[in-house]
C-alpha cells in the first residue's frame, strides 16, 4: 500500500464497506455509484474494513480481489485498489460523523436511523450536494433505476478464477437448461428479523417480532449472539420444524407453478441456501434440485458470513465487533453471486444477496417468495 499522502482534487463519492453482508456492501456500492454517476464525480470503492477482507491487518483493499480492475465502471471514474487508505479528501465532509482520520482508519462508523434515512434521501433525489465528499456505508433503499443499474452490472464482472470456477459447475450440473434460482435465508440461528414469518408458526412470529419491536438496533455498540443488536432468534428451534417443513413445501410448489406459467418445462431449480437442515428438506420436495457443496456451519451455528469466531472479539472504537469471514466461505459466496446471475429466473427471499440477479431479470421472470396468509397479516397486524 503507498505511503504517501495523495491529495483528491476532486469531488468523490465514497462507496466504504458495511457492518453487514454482501448484500449490504453491494446495495452501498450500487447507490454510490448512481450518485457519482448523476452528480459527475469520482466512486472511491473502501472496502478494506470488509469482512470479507482476507487481509488481516485490515490495510488492502479487498474489493478489486472479487471484481475485476478497471479504470471506471458504466462511465464513472473509480479509485478502487490499495491506494484508498493513503487517500487526503477534500472537506467538508457529508455526513459530518465523518473527518479525515475516520477515513483513513478502516474501521466502520455506526449511524442513526436519522443518517440512514438522510442517505437514502439524498441518493434517490436530483440533488448535487455542495459538499466535496460525499460517504455511503449502509444499505440504499429504494435502488436507482434497474435500467441504469444494468449498466453497472455490465461492467462489475467477477474475477477470472471466480468467474472459471462458477462455469465449470454451471456446465456439469445446468449445461444448457433453464435454471431457476432459488435463493432462501434461514440464518440458522441468527434473528434473521421480519424474514421469521417465513419459518415460524403464527404464535412464535408474534412473540419473535414483539421481542424485535422492543429492540433499538441503531444503539451503540452491538450486543446479542451474533454481534448484530439483535435479540434471540425462534427460527430454527426443534418446535419450528414443522413450519419449516411447510415452507419449503410451500417453495416446491412455487416453483412448479413459476415454471408453468413460464412455460418452461424441465426446469432445473438451483438452490441458493445457507443452512444444511433446509437444504436437505427442499431435496424431498424437489429431487433434482442443484446445490452447489460449500463450506456451511453445524445446525444452529449462526450465519453463513458471520465473523471467524477466534477474531470476532477485536472492537472498534464505536465498541463495534469486527473480524473476517474466513477466506473459502467468501470465496464460496462470490462463485455463487455469480451463478445466480447465470439463472434464467429467480424464486427470492427479502434479502440482499440476491440485489444482482434481480436487477438483470426482467419482472416476468423473478416470484418474491411469500410467507403463508396468516403470517403475512400478523406481520401486517404487528407493523
Amino acid at each position: 500500500m503507498a505511503s504517501a499522502v495523495t491529495q483528491i482534487d476532486r469531488s468523490v463519492v465514497v462507496a466504504r464497506h458495511c457492518f453487514g453482508g454482501i448484500g449490504d456492501h453491494l446495495s452501498c456500492l450500487i447507490g454510490a455509484w448512481w450518485l457519482a454517476r448523476r452528480t459527475g464525480r469520482t466512486l472511491i470503492v473502501d472496502w478494506r474494513g470488509s469482512r470479507f477482507n482476507a487481509d488481516p491487518t485490515m490495510s488492502s483493499n479487498c474489493f478489486f480481489s472479487y471484481f475485476e480492475p478497471r479504470q471506471t465502471l458504466a462511465g464513472v471514474q473509480i479509485i478502487a485498489d490499495d491506494t484508498v487508505g493513503s487517500l487526503q479528501y477534500r472537506t467538508p465532509i457529508w455526513p459530518t460523523k465523518w473527518t479525515p482520520a475516520g477515513l483513513a482508519s478502516s474501521n466502520h462508523l455506526k449511524h442513526s436511523a436519522d443518517e440512514v434515512a438522510a442517505v437514502n434521501e439524498l441518493v434517490t433525489s436530483d440533488r448535487n450536494p455542495a459538499e466535496p465528499t460525499i460517504v455511503l456505508n449502509q444499505w440504499v433503499e429504494p435502488p436507482p433505476p434497474p435500467e441504469m443499474v444494468r449498466l453497472l452490472l455490465a461492467d462489475l464482472l467477477a474475477t477470472n478464477p471466480i468467474r472459471g470456477e462458477a462455469q465449470q459447475f454451471w456446465d456439469q450440473h445446468v449445461g444448457s437448461a433453464f435454471a431457476v434460482g432459488i435463493h432462501i435465508r434461514h440464518g440458522n440461528g441468527e434473528n434473521v428479523g421480519a424474514r421469521a414469518a417465513y419459518w415460524l408458526g403464527p404464535i412464535a412470529l408474534m412473540r419473535q417480532l414483539s421481542i424485535n419491536a422492543r429492540n433499538d438496533v441503531h444503539r451503540p455498540g452491538l450486543f446479542g449472539r451474533f454481534s448484530d443488536n439483535m435479540p434471540a432468534s425462534l427460527v430454527g428451534m426443534s418446535s419450528q420444524a414443522a413450519a419449516e417443513r411447510r415452507f419449503c413445501r410451500k417453495v416446491a410448489a412455487d416453483f412448479h407453478a413459476f415454471t408453468q406459467k413460464l412455460n418452461i418445462t424441465n426446469a432445473v431449480p438451483f438452490l441458493f441456501c445457507d443452512s444444511m437442515q433446509i437444504i436437505e428438506t427442499m431435496r424431498e420436495f424437489l429431487p433434482t434440485l442443484v446445490v452447489r457443496p460449500k463450506l456451511l456451519p453445524g445446525k444452529g451455528d449462526g450465519p453463513l458470513h458471520q465473523f471467524e469466531a477466534s477474531i470476532a472479539g477485536q472492537v472498534t472504537q464505536d465498541g463495534i465487533r469486527g473480524g473476517s469471514v474466513p477466506e473459502k466461505i467468501t470465496l464460496d459466496m462470490f462463485v455463487e453471486l455469480d451463478l445466480m446471475q447465470r439463472c434464467q429466473a429467480l424464486m427470492y427471499m427479502d434479502s440482499g444477496f440476491s440485489i444482482l440477479a434481480r436487477t438483470k431479470l426482467d419482472q416476468s421472470h423473478q416470484l418474491r417468495l411469500q410467507p403463508n396468509r396468516i403470517n403475512r397479516l400478523v406481520t401486517r397486524a404487528m407493523s
